[in-house]
């Protein structure tokens, strides 16, 4: 998506000191600004650390590509976030043994008071 809808060369012009870079934290151009030239933030981990950028709802998927490009890091790559899906919780308690000889003397199902006395680890 990022690399479909990029903004132009010499976006970074555009931008007024006011100008909102993270929308869910409210963070300005100019409190990017002032981490990386006042307080030497080089990255955008320290920008994040400094402003909140990419701190709020979207945990930086939206504004993370700006943030990188304010913080002198270069132009930022593609999206290291992997995709996920949905795992129903089904699947979670059906307990789908592995197949690593530490795991298979693990127990698969509830363990503790109250579990079927098949579940029960086995002791040694």
């Amino acid at each position: 998506m990022a690399a479909a809808h990029r903004p132009g060369p010499g976006w970074t012009g555009w931008l007024r000191p006011d100008t909102d870079v993270c929308r869910c934290e409210e963070v300005p151009v100019a409190r990017i600004q002032e981490a990386v030239e006042e307080l030497g933030a080089g990255d955008p981990r320290t920008v994040k650390l400094l402003t909140r950028a990419g701190m709020g709802w979207c945990q930086g998927r939206m504004c993370g590509p700006a943030v990188a490009c304010l913080s002198g890091s270069g132009e930022p790559g593609a999206d290291r976030r992997p995709l996920a899906c949905p795992v129903p919780l089904s699947q979670l308690a059906a307990g789908v043994p592995d197949s690593t000889p530490a795991a298979s003397a693990a127990p698969v199902g509830p363990v503790g008071p109250g579990a079927p006395a098949d579940s029960v680890a086995p002791e040694g």
